[in-house]
């Protein structure tokens, strides 16, 4: 799903659709009425909106990390200053890990059933989780301790 919002104007929503891959092995994709794919290749797309003289240019992955869960991943977050990450998995879990090599950090366990999203606060020293159990979740980056519980 494709999102424009301007503040004081109404949002434009659209989306993007595969219409396969091309013998380069590049995706075919095309975008809905009022978006443009400008450019794609098999490291990003770059999407438009004329009519709002607004554009983004999307990036895949450079590095990937396959050992940090064992299930899927739900939600992932990267600290402002971009030394680490956190992830949130249908394995019930989610794990701080290194940004720069996916070491392992902290695993923090405590949601009942799937953890749907997980976010740093602007400090890095603090992350919040919202699970399948209905549970917000306040936890200490540092030593994985679950501060408080809503």
């Amino acid at each position: 799903m494709l999102l424009l919002y301007h503040i004081g104007k109404p949002s434009l929503y659209g989306s993007l659709t595969c219409q396969g891959i091309g013998l380069d092995g590049i995706p075919e994709v095309t975008a809905s009425e009022g978006f443009t794919v400008n450019e794609i290749n098999k490291k990003s797309i770059h999407i438009s909106c004329p009519k709002e003289n607004a554009s983004s240019k999307f990036l895949a992955p450079y590095t990937t990390f396959s050992r940090i869960h064992t299930k899927s991943i739900t939600c992932l977050d990267i600290s402002s200053r971009g030394g680490l990450g956190v992830s949130s998995s249908t394995d019930g879990t989610m794990k701080i890990w290194q940004a720069s090599n996916g070491e392992l950090r902290r695993v923090l366990e405590g949601h009942v059933f799937d953890v749907n999203c997980c976010r740093f606060f602007p400090s890095g020293l603090v992350v919040l989780s919202g699970g399948m159990d209905a549970q917000l979740k306040i936890w200490s980056a540092e030593d994985a301790s679950c501060v408080v519980t809503f």
